[in-house]
């Protein structure tokens, strides 16, 4: 995890310029309710002030990543009716709502989810683009690309 957080980009370009948010728990959180490993979870916000966050988890097993990913799906609710998009690691699943949207992953004992806080109303969607950042960076880390 340490090196994918060390490895992070301070911005990240969508439709819009999305910079690290360090006024919330310095830009860096450690998720509460991960069980059986080790998460982070990092903040980003646009010029207009919309949030999302990224949260890598590292856990004991392949089976402990997944009964997180179903832990979380089943917190939002009517996510499992919402789409998939063939290009990415299964199980995966990416969701939107009233408040703002999510992709979840699960990829051998890693987990990955992509929360966008509210959707920005002046450019599209980001969260599929930005998920795509974060499996780039995840599959970078774990084939030891990344120092």
């Amino acid at each position: 995890m340490q090196i994918v957080l060390d490895n992070l980009p301070r911005e990240i370009f969508t439709d819009t310029q999305w910079r690290r948010d360090y006024s919330r728990f310095d830009g860096v959180e450690t998720p509460p309710n991960v069980q059986n490993g080790n998460a982070v979870r990092v903040f980003y916000r646009d010029q207009a002030a919309n949030v999302f966050n990224m949260t890598f988890g590292h856990f004991d097993s392949p089976e402990d990543a997944m009964a997180h990913y179903e832990r979380l799906k089943g917190i939002r609710e009517g996510i499992e009716d919402e789409n998939t998009i063939d290009e990415f690691p299964k199980p995966h699943v990416i969701g939107r709502g009233l408040y703002g949207s999510v992709a979840l992953f699960a990829i051998d004992e890693f987990f990955l989810e992509v929360l966008m806080e509210r959707a920005p109303g002046t450019s599209a969607n980001p969260t599929v683009a930005i998920a795509r950042k974060a499996l780039k960076l995840l599959e970078d880390a774990r084939s030891g690309e990344l120092d």
